[in-house]
């Protein structure tokens, strides 16, 4: 696979988070030589998002997207895809250095089939032309959460391919609450 002249940026946008997102260095590396070709050849049946979030916050599944922005030559389009929840488990995160682990819930979210359509349909429009840049988004929606913290932990793994597995995008970014009850709210 060779690099081109196209960029991949990977770009969490957790409700408008201006904070800091933690994105793996291997992450960065991997996605690095990702180019046109490679997008035309996912499968969007194959596509996964897993969002992990601790005890007590609970995804909207049906509300929560991803998104695909390409700006190239060709012009700029946006793509906002339907997810539908596939699977839920109990699992346990990093509660910090010194403290263990604690309770969380791992979501396993897919493309909709309406949305399978739509991304095929963009993978089209990359095809005709050389992008300058593809931005993917991850915008997770709660459904509820503790009124009484000011911040929460995601996790956020994305699947391209069945064969290259999971790769986390996320790696426990602290997000405030007021995006996310803003966002929750359809603020």
């Amino acid at each position: 696979m060779s690099v081109r002249s196209m960029g991949l940026a990977l770009t969490l946008a957790l409700p408008c988070l201006a904070g800091c997102v933690s994105v793996p260095l291997s992450t960065i590396v991997r996605m690095s030589t990702f180019d046109e070709r490679d997008f035309a050849q996912l499968d969007p049946g194959v596509l996964r998002v897993k969002i992990t979030l601790p005890q007590g916050f609970v995804l909207d599944a049906a509300r929560s997207w991803l998104g695909v922005d390409i700006d190239s030559p060709a012009g700029v389009h946006h793509g906002e895809f339907k997810l539908d929840q596939e699977s839920t488990e109990r699992t346990e995160i990093s509660a910090g250095m010194f403290a263990g682990t604690a309770p969380a819930t791992a979501y396993t979210l897919k493309l909709s089939q309406p949305s399978r359509n739509e991304f095929r349909a963009l993978q089209g429009f990359v095809s005709r032309g050389s992008p300058g840049q593809i931005t993917i988004r991850v915008v997770p929606i709660l459904s509820s959460f503790p009124d009484d913290v000011a911040s929460v932990k995601v996790w956020i793994d994305l699947l391209l391919s069945q064969s290259q597995g999971y790769f986390t995008l996320v790696n426990g970014a602290d997000v405030p609450m007021e995006q996310i009850r803003a966002a929750s709210k359809g603020v």
